[in-house]
């Protein structure tokens, strides 16, 4: 047990490092093996902005054989070491903070003992309870703080975690992601999460649409995040399932590239739902709105200005600024509201030491 003057000593190096910018934020990450993650990229992009603005941020990973981004994501994020739980033996301070995705559920209980700001990151909604003790709640861990991507997410989970506070950060939709100023080519670029419902969606339209046999479909897997905006931006429309998405960063990129969207509504909607795309509830009826818009397509017929405005209306609060300001200021308050727990701590210890 540590008596009050060691707990004052220690408070009071913490503080330091907190108010001189010491501390390091730790994003424990998967591993996607070279395969590109909207939901790893995110995480990056977290740790990125920080660490620009002057906040040290780290990926954790598990072990050594950790891949990393840089296959699919370049070298933009190469800045930002990569530490390892079982070979780097890290040592997380008081002062610290961990952020720790709903992938990772299974090891908040063997975090609960370590005393630093502890973050749960909620991107996808539908995986909470994948690995989470049936009837815990976070805070029984200690993670009293949670980011999510949409206000429909945040309503749920002050539903079921009214406890906690929760932070909205939207997923940044890159500037790499334009209009293309060449011919748009006769090809339809897929994002389907369930590969069996892709090659039956492929299969119906070739069945119900003979004559369009020549349209080709372009499956957006193992792409770097160069070669997947190249392709989006030159498609003449994108098609979209997801049921689990909670925030669904395609049908956006889509937009920013002025390619209209055809997608079936996940089973949480998303913010930026709005007639800014071809939209269904009922995933069969895909294959004909896909057909009638390239029939529709062929003839020279254009999406109406008014869709178009709605486009673009959707890109407007998920502009790169915005975004970037919004984690600073999450992270921020997480920070001042450490100093002062500090704060009020030290001062508790110094009356019962002059007690």
């Amino acid at each position: 047990m540590m008596n009050n003057n060691e707990n004052i000593e220690k408070i009071n190096t913490a503080l330091g490092r907190l108010e001189d910018s010491k501390s390091i934020v730790y994003f424990l990450t998967y591993d996607t093996k070279n395969n590109a993650r909207a939901s790893v990229k995110y995480i990056y992009d977290l740790a990125l902005t920080l660490n620009q603005n002057g906040i040290t941020s780290k990926i954790l990973v598990e072990d050594s054989t950790y891949v990393g981004v840089e296959s699919w994501l370049g070298d933009k994020y190469k800045e930002l070491e990569v530490v390892s739980i079982k070979e780097d033996k890290v040592e997380i301070n008081i002062d610290d903070a961990v952020v720790v995705p709903e992938y990772y559920t299974n090891t908040l209980q063997k975090l609960s003992n370590i005393k630093c700001i502890k973050v749960l990151l909620i991107q996808q909604r539908e995986y909470i309870y994948e690995n989470l003790p049936i009837g815990s709640r976070f805070s029984d861990f200690g993670f009293d703080k949670i980011i999510t991507t949409t206000e429909q997410s945040k309503k749920y989970l002050m539903e079921y975690f009214p406890e906690s506070l929760v932070f909205i950060v939207p997923p940044i939709i890159e500037d790499i992601f334009s209009p293309s100023l060449l011919t748009l080519k006769p090809y339809v670029v897929i994002s389907v999460r369930d590969r069996s419902i892709q090659r039956k969606i492929i299969s119906e339209f070739y069945l119900k649409f003979p004559q369009l046999r020549w349209i080709t479909f372009r499956d957006m897997v193992q792409m770097s995040y160069e070669e997947f905006s190249n392709n989006l931006k030159e498609c003449m429309v994108s098609l979209w399932v997801d049921d689990d998405s909670t925030f669904g960063t395609f049908p956006l990129e889509s937009m920013k590239c002025d390619v209209p969207v055809i997608g079936k509504i996940p089973d949480t909607e998303p913010d930026w739902l709005s007639e800014n795309g071809m939209w269904t509830y009922d995933g069969n009826k895909l294959v004909d709105i896909l057909g009638t818009y390239i029939l529709a397509w062929i003839e020279g017929v254009e999406l109406t200005q008014e869709v178009k405005d709605k486009m673009k209306d959707t890109l407007l609060p998920y502009k790169k600024d915005i975004t970037e300001n919004n984690i600073l200021s999450v992270f921020n308050s997480f920070k001042n509201k450490r100093i002062e727990t500090f704060k009020l701590t030290l001062d508790k210890l110094k009356l019962e030491e002059n007690a």
